[in-house]
């Protein structure tokens, strides 16, 4: 019984014989499946770099300038955002300019401007964001840079990925000039 159980054994180890057929319908779509989670989340990954990339950009944009931003320079930037990143997503694009006021504990905002979902920031916000910000001195500006770009993912991936928006929180001190300003249009009436 033994070498009649060892030798079916060995019989069934060096059998070679298969169909191909049957192992194809069993990996295939374990393979598919895993190539298609594979690109989508390089996808998104690759997208996330972009934007932060492009926070990045624009963060150094601002800090070079010299000159009062405007309206027109704002949307620029958000135009300049939607060209970096490559996407038929939605933009948006905040831009708050805070001081260390000398006698005050806590920063000042001297002005704070939004394109699509984000208003101007209040001094609420900006309070919530006091662990992210870095210590000034006194009469020290600093430009807070926030980005927001919704992705579409290329598969249905609400199973995998909880959020389908990118965030970024950028701050730059300004290089050439002691602060930005924000030049108001004006409204002839």
């Amino acid at each position: 019984m033994l070498k009649s159980l060892n030798a079916s054994l060995r019989r069934f180890a060096g059998n070679t014989d298969g169909s191909m057929s049957l192992e194809v319908i069993i990996f295939a779509p374990l393979l598919m499946g895993a190539m298609t989670v594979t690109f989508a989340l390089h996808d998104a990954f690759r997208f996330k770099d972009l934007n932060s990339k492009a926070a990045y950009s624009i963060a150094d944009a601002f800090a070079r300038e010299t000159d009062a931003i405007t309206p027109a320079y704002l949307d620029g930037m958000v135009e300049a955002l939607s060209f970096l990143t490559k996407s038929e997503s939605a933009y948006s694009l905040r831009v708050t300019v805070v001081a260390q006021e000398p006698g005050e504990e806590d920063l000042g905002i001297d002005w704070s401007v939004g394109r699509g979902i984000f208003e101007p920031m209040t001094a609420d916000e900006l309070a919530t964001k006091d662990g992210q910000i870095p210590t000034l001195m006194n009469n020290e500006r600093l430009i807070l840079i926030e980005t927001h770009t919704d992705y579409d993912a290329p598969f249905d991936l609400s199973k995998y990925v909880t959020g389908e928006t990118f965030y970024n929180f950028v701050f730059v001190r300004p290089r050439f000039a002691p602060r930005l300003l924000w030049e108001e249009p004006v409204v002839s009436g």
